[in-house]
């Protein structure tokens, strides 16, 4: 029986992020909380899994024992630095950039979805609760993965 293949998703976008170039030199972090030690890695990116969606439009009856669903994930992206928000923030803003291209990449997440789209997200600052002096640059990105998942 084939089922949603979740693990096997956050297993290829641990294996994506990591073997490019423009994110292997972040943490990643997946369905963890990245709260101890995150400040001996400059950049990290923390990825979960949020909801699951199956839209009754897309559920007809010649569909038989298949199910399409729609995954919200959620990467978030964080940035350190000892000199200020600002060079946090551009920090970030890089990391950022460099994550929704790998993602724009590989839109099938090594064909273990049919599409994936990226959807926007929060950004925000603050200071590292664990040091005084460090500042922390945040942005979140929300996308939808859509997939299959039959009985056969």
């Amino acid at each position: 029986m084939a089922a949603a293949p979740y693990a096997n998703i956050r297993d290829q976008i641990s294996s994506i992020l990591a073997g490019d170039a423009l994110t292997s030199g972040s943490a990643v972090y997946i369905e963890e909380e990245p709260q101890f030690g995150l400040g001996d890695n400059q950049s990290g990116i923390a990825v979960f899994t949020n909801r699951r969606r199956a839209p009754a439009g897309e559920q007809p009856l010649a569909l038989g024992q298949r199910t399409r669903f729609e995954l919200d994930m959620l990467f978030v992206v964080l940035y350190f630095s000892h000199t200020s928000f600002r060079a946090a923030a551009d920090g970030r803003d890089g990391v950022l950039a460099n994550l929704e291209l790998v993602l724009m990449k590989n839109r099938s997440l090594n064909n273990t979805v049919d599409a994936l789209w990226l959807e926007g997200g929060e950004f925000y600052s603050a200071r590292d609760p664990q040091n005084n002096m460090a500042f922390v640059a945040v942005a979140e990105v929300d996308a939808t993965c859509r997939l299959l998942a039959t009985t056969v």
